[in-house]
């Protein structure tokens, strides 16, 4: 059964209840010439990599290619160019400036806003690899620049574009309304893994987050569990929704770590109870959006989704470090993901060792 591992790199739109997302393509989109990607930072994927040459059974238009690379430990960008990207930037601004669209992957995801800005005031399309920002203030700058420089956003967990994921709507119109549901993802790093089954359901099942307990194990350095094979428990988020047509609020709960077991949402709805386990092709589906953002600057999730799942997740460490249930709306600016310099140190060990080989 392939699992996460494997995988690494599956639409969409649930959403909150009356946002759509805005599928139009911009002027840019017009004009036939290869974009330029540009790279921004060294993550755990290598997303626009995989538009050096088509994916084998892709057979939509790609308009883009990668072509040039950043990043702020010396000796990474040149690594990470290999025979894929054409540049190596010494600058993220001048990336910017050259590039057509913006791909950043840093693991420093406090760094983001920062790196996104440049490239957002230009209008360019920008994809922001999870989870999307550090800050609630640093995710809702982001999603302001967007709109007001009409740059075409995008950030997701592949997970939101699986071919599961209209059934899980179609199920839940079906048979709803929903009283419970059950996410699970086989890896338990918080910042990186719990985006994978918060968003998940959230595309299946829609917003509407009020408040988020969370309980269990706290994981965050990589090397410990991937390196020095330290045992670890489970990482568990219960999830309050605010009320939809008079019904009771749906509770789900979010759980994550090292258990035998594929990506899969337990769906309870008042006529039937199904389990939608994550299946298809992933890296295509990724890929697939990716390249209608920097093809066709078409957004395949409204911005008030991706907002709401980055609430949801700040709301879980808020919720860790006062032992409480966080309501989304309590939330402040300051209010922020945890970091750890073990994270960034864990993909730049990876790739220079790798280069050296």
């Amino acid at each position: 059964m392939p699992t996460r591992r494997s995988f690494m790199q599956g639409a969409a739109l649930a959403g909150i209840a009356g946002i759509a997302a805005s599928c139009t393509a911009p002027a840019f989109a017009q004009d036939t010439k290869l974009k330029k990607i540009g790279v921004l930072g060294l993550g755990s994927h290598n997303f626009a990599a995989r538009f050096k040459t088509r994916p084998e059974g892709y057979t939509k238009g790609i308009l883009a290619r990668p072509y040039g690379v950043w990043d702020d430990v010396p000796g990474v960008a040149e690594a990470m160019k290999a025979n894929v990207y054409e540049k190596v930037f010494s600058d993220p601004v001048e990336l910017a400036k050259e590039c057509d669209c913006i791909h950043i992957e840093h693991a420093d995801y406090r760094k983001v806003l920062e790196l996104a800005r440049p490239g957002l005031e230009m209008g360019k399309p920008t994809f922001i690899n999870r989870p999307f920002a550090a800050s609630v203030a640093d995710a809702e700058e982001i999603v302001r620049l967007a709109r007001a420089y009409d740059a075409p956003l995008m950030s997701a967990s592949s997970l939101e574009f699986g071919e599961e994921v209209p059934k899980m709507q179609a199920f839940a119109k079906e048979k709803g309304p929903v009283r419970a549901y059950e996410a699970y993802g086989p890896e338990g790093h918080f910042t990186w893994h719990f985006p994978h089954v918060i968003n998940y359901a959230h595309a299946g099942l829609g917003g509407g987050v009020d408040t988020v307990y969370f309980t269990g194990d706290f994981q965050i350095d990589l090397r410990k569990f991937r390196n020095e094979k330290v045992p670890t428990g489970d990482s568990l988020c219960v999830l309050t929704y605010t009320p939809r047509g008079g019904e009771p609020p749906m509770i789900g709960m979010c759980h994550v770590n090292n258990y035998p077991g594929n990506f899969h949402v337990n769906v309870y709805a008042v006529k039937e109870n199904r389990n939608f386990e994550l299946k298809g092709q992933w890296d295509l589906n990724m890929f697939d959006k990716l390249n209608e953002l920097y093809s066709f600057g078409k957004v395949p999730r409204p911005y008030e989704a991706i907002l709401e799942q980055h609430r949801a997740l700040v709301a879980a460490n808020v919720s860790r470090l006062t032992g409480r249930a966080v309501k989304l709306d309590s939330l402040g600016g300051d209010d922020a993901l945890p970091y750890t310099d073990g994270i960034r140190q864990y993909v730049v060990d990876r790739v220079l060792a790798s280069a050296k080989k």
